[in-house]
C-alpha cells in the first residue's frame, strides 16, 4: 500500500505542497560536496541568502537562514578553481576549492565578509525610524506598482531533494502570468503553463511518496507587497511585529534602506510567524526586495502547520522555510521579477534511530512583459492543487527546448534562461 506525506509550502497563503520520494534510489558518486558558513566579519552574525558560485560555471547556491551552504562539484575539478561569495552591501570574497578541504556538514568552512562602506551625500539619507518607513513604503504602493493587470512570461522550476545531493523530482516550465493590479487584496494573480518537462526518480517498490503541489501559485503568492504582510493583515501588523533599521545598501546603483522585522513575542506557544528584511529604494520608497523566513526553528508544533497528512508511524519536523521576492523597475514602476521558496524538513519512522532530510525548492523568474491586454484562458489556468509533475507531460515539446535538452538542477536560473532566450524570443515574435 502506498503512503503519502503532504506538506504546506506557505501555510499563511493557503498554498499546499505534496511530495513523492524513493528511499531506495542509489546515490550518485561522480561529485563531491563542499560546505561553508558565511558571517559578517564584525558582528559574527550569519548572512542568509548570500550567493556562492564556482567561477566560470553555472554551479551556484545560496546560504540558508543560518548562513550555511553546500555546493556540489565534479570530482575532476581542480583545487585551484575559484569559489566566489557575494552578498548585497558586502565585499565579495574569493577562495580556492582546496580551501574547503576537510569541510563537512558538521564542520563547514567559516567565511567572513565585510560590509561595503558607503560614501553618500548626507542630504540623500532621510531620518526614518523603521516603523514609519515601513508604513510610508506601503502607503506609496499605488504610485510605485502597476495599477492595471500586466501580462508576463516566466521561467519556473521546482525540485525535491533528499539529503545534499539526491534529486528526486525535477520539473521546469515556461509560464504565462496575468499579474493582478496592486489595488487591493481581492484581485488574484493567474497563471498557465505554456511548455513544460520534468522527471520523477522513485522506486516503484517504495511505500512512501512525496508530491509537490501548488508550487507555481506559491511563487506568485510570496508577493507580500500585494498580499497580507507576513501572515497578518495590514491593520494588525503593529500587534504582531517589531521593526528596526538595518544597514543601508546599494543594489544596481540605487540606494536602499533596509528594515528588519520579527514577530514580537518569544512565547513558545505563540503562533509561528516570520522574520526577515525589506529593501526600500531611497527616492521612491518602493519595496524592491523582501527576504523572509518562517520561525519554525525549535518549534515542534511547526509540523502541525506544514503537514496536514502523513503516515501514522512517521514523525516530520520542519527544519527551515525561507522565501525571497524581488521586484524590478521599468519606466518608474516596480514589477514582480523573481521568487524563490525553500522548505527543509526531516522525517523519522517510529523506533528508527536515524532521520532522513529533504528539501523542496522552487524558483520563478520573469523573462518578459507582454504588450497590451493579456488574459489567461480560464480553462488553462493553474489551480492551487495542481501538481506540475503531473501536468508537464501535457506540455512536453522537445523541439522547444532544442539544445537545452538536459534539466540542470545545479545551474543558476539566470544561466538556464540565457540558454533558452532564443526560444522565448521566437515565441514572442509569433
Amino acid at each position: 500500500m502506498k503512503r503519502y506525506l503532504s506538506i504546506f509550502m506557505m501555510s499563511l497563503l493557503s498554498m499546499t505542497t505534496f511530495f513523492a520520494y524513493a528511499e531506495n534510489e542509489k546515490e550518485q558518486n561522480d561529485f563531491f560536496v563542499i560546505y561553508g558558513k558565511i558571517i559578517d566579519v564584525d558582528t559574527r552574525t550569519p548572512l542568509y541568502f548570500a550567493s556562492i558560485s564556482l567561477d566560470g560555471t553555472n554551479i551556484a547556491n545560496v546560504t540558508n537562514s543560518e548562513g550555511f551552504f553546500s555546493l556540489k562539484l565534479p570530482l575532476d575539478i581542480s583545487g585551484e578553481r575559484i569559489i566566489t561569495t557575494s552578498y548585497l552591501g558586502y565585499l565579495s570574497t574569493t577562495l580556492r576549492v582546496s580551501d574547503f578541504r576537510g569541510s563537512s556538514d558538521s564542520k563547514p568552512l567559516v567565511i567572513s565578509m565585510k560590509a561595503v562602506p558607503l560614501s553618500l551625500d548626507p542630504a540623500t539619507i532621510r531620518a526614518y525610524d523603521a516603523r514609519s518607513l515601513f508604513y510610508e513604503a506601503f502607503s506609496k504602493v499605488k504610485q510605485n506598482y502597476p495599477q492595471k493587470d500586466v501580462g508576463m512570461t516566466a521561467f519556473y522550476r521546482e525540485m525535491v531533494k533528499k539529503g545534499s545531493s539526491r534529486y528526486l523530482s525535477l520539473n521546469e516550465a515556461i509560464i504565462d502570468i496575468e499579474k493582478a493590479a496592486y489595488k487591493d487584496f481581492s484581485s488574484m494573480d493567474k497563471a498557465a503553463v505554456y511548455k513544460g518537462r520534468g522527471s520523477i526518480n522513485y522506486n516503484s517498490s517504495d511505500t512512501l511518496f512525496i508530491h509537490y503541489q501548488g508550487g507555481i501559485m506559491s511563487s506568485l503568492y510570496v508577493d507580500l507587497v500585494k498580499r497580507p504582510f507576513a501572515g497578518v493583515y495590514y491593520d494588525s501588523i503593529d500587534y504582531y511585529y517589531n521593526f528596526k533599521m538595518g544597514q543601508t545598501t546599494v543594489i544596481d546603483g540605487k540606494l536602499f534602506y533596509v528594515i528588519e522585522f520579527d514577530q514580537k513575542t518569544d512565547d513558545p506557544e505563540a503562533s509561528i510567524l516570520y522574520r526577515g528584511r525589506m529593501f526600500i529604494e531611497s527616492e521612491s520608497l518602493a519595496i524592491g526586495r523582501i527576504e523572509f523566513a518562517m520561525n519554525v526553528e525549535g518549534r515542534k508544533d511547526a509540523a502541525s502547520i506544514f503537514v496536514p497528512k502523513k503516515p501514522a508511524n512517521l514523525r516530520v519536523d520542519v527544519e527551515q522555510a525561507t522565501y525571497i521576492v524581488n521586484f524590478k523597475e521599468y519606466d518608474g514602476l516596480w514589477y514582480y521579477d523573481y521568487a524563490r521558496l525553500e522548505v527543509k524538513f526531516s522525517t523519522r519512522r517510529k523506533h528508527a534511530i536515524f532521520r532522513n532530510y529533504y528539501s523542496v525548492l522552487s524558483e520563478m523568474a520573469v523573462t518578459d512583459h507582454k504588450r497590451g491586454d493579456f488574459k489567461i484562458d480560464p480553462a488553462k489556468r493553474v489551480r492551487y492543487k495542481d501538481m506540475l509533475s503531473e501536468k508537464v507531460k501535457d506540455f512536453q515539446d522537445d523541439d522547444f527546448w532544442e539544445n537545452y535538452n538536459i534539466i540542470e538542477p545545479d545551474a543558476s536560473i539566470d544561466a538556464i534562461i540565457r540558454r533558452i532566450i532564443r526560444q522565448l524570443s521566437r515565441r514572442e515574435n509569433t
